[in-house]
């Protein structure tokens, strides 16, 4: 069965940056015994058929009942090998890790995003209470749980929980610190319903975002930037500099940046890490604080915060620091629209370290960089 082209202009849809960044999301479509889910890392944005795996649905339903391991990671590896087995053709694709969870719902047409304002609320302090609020039973709201397998039993169960109290299969479940889910037996609806979602919380934020766009370095910063270039160059990365009205509000204080930029989702984690340094001063003094943060960490910093004068990323090619520095703007965002909804919660050093250990992630994290 050759993959529906409606799954195809969905997830292209879907690929713009008002609903995820980079390879975040995904997509599926379940007929039958099979089902069609965007392959891990992929971006939507321009998928075609090369990017989706095809899966079979009665080798996933084993993996509900199986015995896996208690040792987290031990587990993960048993349920990718499982998970491979179910891979229908071509096997040099990996699925997506919320595969389980697409075939739990009971809708052909899923889609997973990540729009900022959604997030904002569910990256928020009372994120269930104003979610109830809000959208009363007609949103399933699931608390932040490891993703993968972790987050497919515990949504097994509130799903069933659901049915009990409402008589019908949600069609839209907020996942805390993550995305959201929105699915139907239309595609067409689908569209719809996560822009209706989006405006709904939209309406429920009083404050606005300063401007992200961007103006071009002054005679001084122009001219750090050139010997932070060369050293980068020697270390065969290559950086990007970034400054807008956004990023001046958490670049001003060392203090305020490390109290602001601190990951709230999965995402924010694979592309940036959980760690940032903040840096002034002369090229000298900067390339020392990297060297610094290099050897006490063991990896280059993704994000650099140059004091006053913008954020910098370096990496494997242009394209990659890009990526950085939107998701990482992203969560800059996130931050302040989410005083709209109680403040900020971020992933805890648990969740964060569960993320960064996570060889699905990492594998995920390797596609791009």
């Amino acid at each position: 069965m050759e993959i529906p082209g409606e799954l195809i202009s969905l997830s292209r849809y879907f690929g713009k940056q008002d609903y995820v960044i980079a390879g975040g999301g995904n997509t599926s479509y379940k007929k039958n015994d099979r089902l069609w889910i965007k392959a891990s890392g992929i971006p939507l944005a321009g998928i075609d058929e090369k990017g989706f795996v095809c899966m079979s649905r009665s080798e996933l339903d084993k993996i509900s009942s199986t015995e896996y391991s208690e040792d987290p990671f031990v587990r993960e590896q048993q349920i990718k090998t499982d998970m491979m087995k179910a891979v229908v053709g071509d096997r040099n694709k990996r699925p997506s890790v919320e595969t389980l969870l697409h075939n739990l719902i009971d809708y052909p047409w899923v889609v997973h995003t990540h729009p900022s304002t959604v997030n904002a609320l569910l990256c928020s302090k009372d994120a269930k209470t104003i979610t109830a609020e809000i959208f009363a039973d007609d949103v399933l709201f699931l608390d932040y749980v490891n993703p993968g397998y972790e987050l497919f039993k515990y949504a097994e169960n509130k799903i069933a929980d659901y049915v009990v109290l409402t008589g019908i299969q949600p069609d839209i479940i907020f996942l805390g610190n993550h995305g959201i889910v929105v699915c139907g037996s239309d595609a067409k609806n689908l569209y719809r319903k996560t822009d209706r979602l989006i405006n709904s919380v939209k309406t429920h934020c009083k404050s606005k975002l300063p401007s992200d766009e961007e103006y071009s370095p002054d005679a001084d910063t122009g001219e750090l930037l050139r010997k932070l270039n060369n050293y980068f160059k020697n270390l065969d990365r290559v950086p990007l500099f970034r400054n807008n009205d956004l990023i001046q509000l958490f670049i001003g204080d060392e203090g305020n940046f490390k109290k602001s930029a601190r990951p709230f989702t999965p995402d924010n984690v694979v592309y940036c890490k959980s760690e940032y340094l903040f840096s002034g001063g002369d090229a000298d003094n900067i390339i020392a604080d990297i060297e610094l943060f290099k050897k006490d960490r063991g990896y280059l910093p993704r994000i650099i915060a140059l004091e006053h004068k913008g954020i910098l990323s370096a990496a494997s090619d242009k394209t990659a620091a890009e990526t950085i520095l939107d998701v990482f703007q992203d969560m800059l965002k996130i931050k302040l629209l989410s005083d709209n909804f109680g403040g900020p919660r971020f992933l805890n050093n648990e969740q964060v370290q569960f993320i960064d250990n996570w060889e699905a992630e990492n594998y995920r994290r390797s596609i791009r960089y």
